[in-house]
């Protein structure tokens, strides 16, 4: 294993969930890889550990935003890697508050039961870590033992206890919601409507990008168009030679890049006139916590242009394989290469890639690897994490940046302690979460039951505060583990 030499080019993609902030997410993403290189020092000679050396650079003005992280590995050999960010965030106008709501109700119900799909198998993730291999099995030396895998089984429990009535309950309200949008405001229902319209700016600026996406096709090729050009700037080498381009893509920023990777579109002409000239380079597409497999089934029940769109496959100067008439000579992995990272707890993507997505690209066995990983077991926080995520995570995109066969070095992938320090530190905070749930159900239990007389042991506030005590406890230990994810 070693540290691949050379520029290479990376592009990061931005989803729905970054608060439309220029560079945030590039910032992250670079400082995630910066720091995850840092703190795997290879092997100690003489006990002494050998370090890396990783400077960093970041310019905001730029257009588009860019940094640069100068790496020199412990053998001494060094990589340039160049990130810019493709920013689609103000690409288009939010659409109705209305609108979207309506746009849900239509589509929730085919939703929410893929988010359970995947719970029960393999809970503690034993086969599901390491990279080697597409679909086959994992055999980690380290294992999770009975105990930490009971705790998750407990844990996936309680979440499909939460989530089948979610099935039930999200349509219903969805659906008593909508018609309440437009009811004139007068007297009393005045303050309760303008409450409701709080949601507004969620509804419009959130789940309405996905909306107008899908459905809209001059402003999604808005969208689509700001990663195109740097791709293709990219691959120009506009922004200095690189050897190759990697593209990670977050949460709805991969079904923008699937888009502008698909069959007719600008970088598969570029990529032609590459290859024409004897100047390709491999294109790495790293999905994380994708939204490829919501909006694709999305796309089916919306308007024609939607599921015109999104029943393309991959574009084949692209990914160099052809379903009629063989393939390109060579293996096709070294041409294009797609890594899907999901967090199991993460509704976004629920679950790995279908099976028909990955049919529907048009792309051979060998040039997709779907891998499942542990964030922090928490539906709301997983989606946020993965950058966050420097012992699951981190490695797998760094590896694809690398050329995808080889870490930077051995300590810089996914070992043995990473995987079980992270293991068992989120089994650790599911158990201190399923405390904190007993406890803060049974404050407000005593709480309740004290302020209508029924006990008379403590004032009614004394048992509230213990159940907030709780909480903020929980969070404390959480903060502290694992960053700051608030």
């Amino acid at each position: 294993m070693a540290l691949s030499v050379g520029r290479h080019g990376v592009i990061v993609v931005h989803g729905i969930s970054e608060n439309g902030q220029r560079g945030q997410i590039l910032a992250d993403v670079a400082n995630s890889l910066a720091d995850s290189l840092l703190e795997s020092p290879a092997g100690s000679r003489r006990g002494l550990s050998e370090q890396p050396v990783v400077e960093r650079e970041m310019d905001l003005t730029a257009d588009p935003a860019s940094a640069t992280l100068s790496i020199r590995a412990p053998d001494g050999t060094q990589a340039t890697w160049v990130l810019k960010e493709a920013f689609w965030a103000d690409a288009f106008p939010p659409p109705l508050a209305s609108s979207v709501l309506r746009w849900m109700w239509r589509q929730i119900g085919g939703q929410l039961k893929y988010i359970w799909r995947g719970f029960w198998r393999d809970p503690a993730n034993n086969e599901d870590y390491r990279p080697e291999g597409r679909q086959a099995p994992e055999q980690p030396r380290w294992r999770a033992h009975r105990f930490i895998t009971s705790v998750y089984r407990v844990e996936l429990f309680m979440a499909g206890l939460v989530l089948v009535p979610l099935a039930v309950v999200v349509p219903a309200l969805l659906f008593v919601l909508w018609p309440l949008y437009w009811m004139p405001r007068f007297d009393f229902l005045g303050r309760f409507l303008d409450w409701l319209h709080k949601l507004d700016p969620f509804l419009s600026m959130s789940l309405g990008d996905v909306k107008r996406y899908i459905e809209h096709g001059v402003w999604s090729a808005s969208a689509r168009g700001r990663l195109e050009r740097v791709v293709t700037d990219m691959l120009n080498d506009v922004y200095g030679a690189v050897e190759d381009v990697t593209i990670v893509a977050h949460s709805m920023g991969a079904v923008v890049t699937y888009d502008a990777l698909g069959e007719g579109g600008t970088i598969a002409r570029v990529m032609g006139d590459l290859e024409a000239s004897g100047q390709r380079k491999k294109l790495t597409f790293v999905s994380v916590g994708s939204g490829i497999n919501q909006v694709f089934r999305m796309a089916k029940t919306s308007n024609r242009y939607a599921q015109m769109r999104f029943s393309r496959p991959l574009a084949r100067q692209i990914t160099g394989f052809a379903s009629k008439g063989g393939r390109k000579a060579g293996p096709l992995q070294d041409r294009f290469f797609w890594l899907d990272i999901y967090a199991r707890f993460d509704p976004v993507p629920a679950g790995d890639l279908d099976d028909e997505v990955i049919k529907q690209a048009q792309v051979s066995d060998e040039q997709v690897k779907r891998r499942r990983v542990i964030n922090l077991d928490n539906p709301v926080r997983d989606h946020s994490y993965y950058w966050k995520n420097k012992a699951l995570v981190m490695p797998r995109i760094a590896r694809a940046i690398n050329g995808g066969t080889e870490y930077p070095w051995p300590e810089a992938g996914i070992t043995d302690e990473k995987v079980r320090r992270h293991i068992q530190g989120v089994a650790v905070l599911v158990m201190l979460r399923l405390l904190m749930i007993v406890i803060v159900v049974g404050c407000l239990a005593v709480t309740g039951l004290t302020w209508l007389g029924v006990v008379a042991i403590f004032q009614y506030w004394v048992w509230l505060f213990f159940g907030l005590l709780a909480v903020g406890i929980y969070q404390a230990v959480r903060s502290a583990r694992f960053g700051d994810i608030s």
